[in-house]
């Protein structure tokens, strides 16, 4: 903790719920932060086209598959453990930042309250407030809507995820069901989502119970500034998320690592003005700022690509050299190189990326 205070204000009353992730993380998240909520490890993919056809990916490492809930409390457990002020229930009214500092205005089980700080790092989500009113003006410029549920089904296969492609299971982006032991998690995402795309999954499975339903926005493309005066941004408040995936663990656990380096470098140098402050977005980007950009393009192209064009693009990446190297490189983290490769093994793919072929037509 370098000796700071550190105040964590957390808006509901408990940490790590309502849950709202599915949360498939690589070893690098497992390193990060010492969780024990593995609930499952996961070695492969189904990959499902529009046609019903399927590929299946498999690598030696592992994906990890989390009890959400569980593993942000276990980091929330090493903050407190530090040190860091957890106040629960605390919702963010007013954020103000100054030259002498920073003033918070937040509700505490209802009672409103004011605290000053040296800085403040926005780590406030997909509708984060700290951005809201102290990045006035900027959006975030792409933003999927996701639906998931935790269900009372056992996938048969519970070594790999199933994804789900095409216009009947999302617009723009995918559907998925993910083993959790003895639950499973079903859910898509995309642009204007429907229910109707949600169902098309999840009567696959025979429509079980649901235990909890989850729902909300996933930022999928960066802000276009993340830091301030005297305020950073992290994870999903600066749209720090994978593009191709949506997942924002590790992105979000690397941003906060960053943040707070670059906060105790500010204090050691007296220096919280923006001109300081801009070193969190160059340490971040650095890390995995190219990834996110190249993501971001592919995910433009991957959007536009038609059910017919996924059904001929399935027949292609079933090759056995094109498995071998999806298999080989694949990263779910740093995915974009195994997307070039591939393309670049495989021509042909790329016509169906660039100019996707018309639904009904070269079937």
């Amino acid at each position: 903790m370098k000796g700071f205070r550190v105040l964590q204000l957390e808006e509901h009353p408990s940490v790590g719920k309502p849950v709202e992730c599915t949360g498939l993380v690589s070893r690098r998240v497992i390193e990060m932060s010492r969780t024990s909520s593995v609930v499952n490890m996961v070695h492969g993919a189904h990959i499902y086209f529009p046609d019903d056809d399927s590929i299946h990916i498999r690598k030696d490492e592992e994906t990890y598959v989390l009890e959400r809930d569980r593993f942000d409390q276990d980091v929330s457990g090493l903050a407190t453990g530090a040190g860091t002020d957890l106040r629960l229930s605390s919702t963010v009214r007013n954020v103000e930042s100054g030259d002498e500092g920073v003033r918070v205005t937040f509700r505490e089980d209802g009672d409103l309250r004011e605290e000053s700080a040296m800085a403040v790092i926005g780590a406030d989500g997909a509708n984060s407030i700290t951005r809201k009113i102290l990045f006035q003006g900027m959006k975030i410029a792409r933003v999927i809507s996701a639906y998931q549920i935790d269900c009372a089904v056992k996938m048969d296969d519970q070594d790999s995820v199933n994804v789900y492609l095409g216009s009947k299971y999302s617009k723009g982006f995918f559907g998925w069901a993910a083993p959790a032991d003895d639950l499973s998690r079903i859910g898509t995402a995309g642009f204007g989502m429907s229910r109707e795309k949600f169902i098309s999954i999840y009567s696959k499975f025979g429509n079980p119970s649901k235990i909890t339903i989850t729902g909300g926005p996933i930022p999928i493309s960066t802000l276009e500034r993340t830091y301030g005066n005297r305020v950073l941004l992290a994870g999903d408040a600066g749209g720090i998320v994978k593009p191709l995936s949506g997942g924002g663990i590790y992105t979000g656990m690397l941003s906060g690592q960053k943040a707070a380096e670059t906060l105790v470098s500010a204090y050691e140098n007296q220096d919280f003005t923006p001109a300081f402050l801009r070193r969190y977005e160059k340490m971040w980007k650095d890390e995995i700022g190219k990834e996110l950009s190249r993501d971001l393009r592919i995910q433009k192209m991957f959007a536009r690509i038609s059910d017919a064009s996924f059904n001929e693009m399935g027949r292609k990446l079933s090759s056995p050299g094109i498995m071998k190297l999806i298999n080989d490189l694949g990263d779910i983290d740093y995915p974009s190189s195994v997307v070039f490769r591939v393309l670049m093994k495989s021509p042909s793919i790329v016509r169906h990326v660039l100019f996707p072929v018309r639904d009904g037509i070269g079937k």
